[in-house]
């Protein structure tokens, strides 16, 4: 309750201060940004459009660029990656994005509203980022066909799911996904018995998972990394590539795994 009457305050403390930081969005030529709160609401603000530069950089190395028609950004926000995907999307492509934040799609849906390749939803389902009274989260069906996708990408979704949540999650990708075709996903991924990971997130939760915060336990998970393997295998899909994120201890590269998933 405390910790929900902060992020309220917070949240409301973003809001006063947007109108200024509107202004200097648009002095420095973001206007196309989101509204300050919006921002926040993915995580730091400062990262906003450095997490989605380095999310296109690795699509382009990765060459999954090329070709694209049809993509699906799970848990999109408030549409970090769209600029990039309008960019790079043909004028027969598609992209739908979805998250739980009602408030970060009904703002992407007026900020590219003239744009008819594009479309985003809510997901209805209940999640301390959305609405608590939602849906079950396995309850929930992508919004795409079987076989639709030609790139899933999910950036910073499992690192705030439960084990439940997560194998919906994949199991979901593999559904839409086409095959031949890959899947980009991130997470903080750890090997049993390491020390520095188990003081960066202390609770053991169950299924491979620990999280930083007992009362909060979706603000931030990790998954043991064969039982994380193990998920995405039992969801029919494989791993073809892995890049190892940063733990205290590791040499540092980026936050989050990241993970190129096919069928």
């Amino acid at each position: 309750m405390i910790a929900g009457a902060l992020r309220s305050i917070r949240t409301l403390g973003f809001r006063l201060a947007s109108p200024l930081d509107r202004l200097w969005l648009l002095a420095t030529g973001r206007g196309h940004l989101p509204p300050l709160w919006l921002r926040r609401h993915t995580g730091s603000v400062s990262a906003f459009e450095s997490a989605a530069r380095e999310t296109s950089a690795y699509l382009d190395r990765l060459g999954l660029w090329k070709d694209l028609q049809v993509v699906l950004d799970v848990g999109c926000g408030a549409g970090a990656m769209v600029e990039e995907f309008r960019r790079r999307l043909p004028g027969n492509g598609r992209y739908a994005g979805f998250d739980v934040h009602a408030p970060s799609i009904r703002w992407c849906r007026a900020q590219w509203a003239s744009d008819p390749r594009l479309s985003f939803e809510v997901a209805p389902v209940a999640s301390p980022y959305g609405s608590a009274s939602g849906d079950p989260i396995e309850s929930y069906r992508f919004p795409l066909g079987d076989g639709d996708a030609d790139l899933v990408l999910a950036k910073s979704v499992f690192t705030h799911l439960t084990a439940e949540g997560a194998r919906h999650y994949l199991a979901e990708t593999r559904r839409v996904l086409r095959p031949g075709q890959p899947a980009v996903v991130t997470a903080f991924l750890y090997e049993a018995g390491t020390p520095a990971v188990e003081m960066a997130f202390p609770h053991a939760a169950g299924d491979g998972m620990r999280v930083k915060s007992r009362s909060r336990p979706t603000a931030a998970v990790a998954w043991e990394k064969s039982k994380f393997i193990s998920m995405i295998e039992e969801a029919g899909l494989h791993l073809q590539w892995h890049s190892e994120g940063y733990y205290p201890g590791r040499e540092r590269r980026d936050a989050q795994d990241v993970l190129l998933l096919g069928l």
